[in-house]
């Protein structure tokens, strides 16, 4: 029920998330959901890729001087529709489970928003949307997606 994210850090400078998907582009590794978090002398950038290419991207990354590394996350199917977004976050609130952070994908999936969640707690988590009638994406289905 999750799926594989990967995080890098990158120098807060001119140019560098462009020589970072550089990289993936002239490897033909298609984004399909990516988020960047700023700091002052650095950034983190989480993307999601298809399961086909993640040890690709993590031995490119590497190869290139990067630090990066795989985790998982949960890809909640949110109902397109207003209120959605907040019914799924006041579940997880209500149970005491924090949100990292969040973003969304480049793509709808069954008239869904498909966000990705970085929670505290992932099993619990899922199990409480899950419960509550969301619900979540598998790596498969999002390697479905793009080219």
């Amino acid at each position: 029920m999750f799926v594989h994210q990967i995080s890098v850090y990158l120098v807060n400078a001119h140019g560098t998330l462009c020589q970072l998907t550089g990289l993936l582009k002239d490897h033909d590794v298609d984004i399909l959901a990516l988020m960047i978090a700023d700091m002052s002398e650095f950034g983190i950038v989480r993307f999601i890729v298809k399961d086909e290419d993640i040890q690709t991207c993590l031995d490119l990354l590497k190869e290139a001087g990067y630090s990066a590394r795989k985790n998982h996350v949960v890809c909640a199917k949110i109902p397109n529709e207003p209120g959605g977004l907040h019914r799924a976050l006041a579940l997880l609130e209500n149970a005491g489970i924090s949100i990292e952070y969040l973003y969304s994908f480049n793509y709808a999936y069954d008239n869904s928003a498909l966000i990705i969640f970085r929670l505290t707690d992932r099993e619990a988590g899922v199990k409480l949307l899950i419960d509550n009638g969301f619900k979540v994406a598998t790596q498969e289905e999002i390697d479905s997606l793009g080219c």
